[in-house]
């Protein structure tokens, strides 16, 4: 699976945002047709979609289309907006059964057989942002060969369990933990919410940098100038670098067993790690080359 270490939010009701995001540099971007697009103008904004996918070239970042929820009296329309062949994937917010995936993949399967596209194809991307969604985690990251990430909606979240966002982060720790440990459990990414004061590059970084120590891979923007913050972020540092490099080469030079690095012992769980730490360091230098 190709990087998503960066997801930017762009308004599907507006044209000119979507043309001058294809001139920015995440890893993907999200054509919202959800929060950011108000009830009476969702029609005009699947239009505006649909004329961005015909009017130019394939996008150099992968695209994600964000539907309404599974229930919403949009989501049959959101869907055959979605399903074309330059989008990547969708992403379904308010996730909280896996039958509900279920229902949502199978239309995705018809609709790309009426089109003519192959079989496969078109992600899913599970926005799990209520308390029986995160309840539901496991199940959700199972739902079907479609979904390849699990995502947090932090905001969403505090809401239903009637509980205060702040900064620190302390009362979603438990079910950002929830969501990581389902995701990696079944091979998925997963990717937290967006940071909302995106003039805080400082608090962005931290967030990004706990965030990365609980497991998540890739964090949803709402401003293209998060996106050098996260990437930098996510990366591993110098120092990272330099001791998974040694680790490997003593390792590599002991043949087998245990060896001792910087005064530690190791074995072969911390050299897998530093092995991940290595391969994560080639991979970002080749998006960014």
């Amino acid at each position: 699976m190709d990087l998503l270490r960066s997801l930017l939010y762009v308004p599907a009701d507006s044209s000119r945002k979507m043309a001058s995001a294809r001139n920015l540099h995440p890893d993907a971007l999200i054509f919202d047709l959800e929060d950011a697009v108000a009830p009476d103008r969702k029609l005009e904004a699947r239009s505006l979609i649909q004329g961005e996918l015909r009017s130019a070239a394939a996008f150099s970042a992968k695209l994600f289309i964000r539907v309404n929820r599974f229930g919403s009296p949009f989501l049959e329309d959101d869907l055959r907006a979605a399903v074309h062949p330059q989008v990547y994937g969708i992403v379904l917010p308010k996730c909280n059964e896996a039958s509900e995936v279920a229902r949502v993949h199978e239309t995705i399967g018809r609709l790309r057989k009426q089109n003519g596209m192959p079989e496969g194809g078109t992600k899913l991307v599970l926005m799990i942002e209520t308390a029986k969604g995160v309840a539901n985690a496991r199940d959700l990251a199972r739902a079907n060969s479609r979904v390849i990430a699990l995502t947090f909606g932090a905001e969403d979240y505090c809401a239903d369990m009637g509980i205060a966002r702040t900064k620190t982060g302390d009362e979603v720790t438990f079910a950002r933990s929830l969501i990581a440990l389902a995701a990696k459990g079944e091979g998925l990414e997963a990717i937290d919410g967006v940071f909302t004061d995106f003039r805080d590059d400082a608090g962005l970084f931290e967030e990004t940098q706990r965030i990365k120590q609980m497991g998540f891979t890739g964090k949803t923007l709402i401003h293209p100038q998060q996106i050098d913050v996260v990437h930098s972020a996510l990366a591993p540092s110098e120092g990272e670098i330099a001791w998974a490099e040694e680790v490997v080469s003593t390792f590599q030079k002991a043949g087998e067993g245990v060896v001792v690095v910087r005064g530690k012992m190791i074995d072969e769980p911390v050299v897998t790690q530093a092995r991940r730490i290595l391969q994560q360091s080639i991979r970002n230098r080749q998006k960014t080359g």
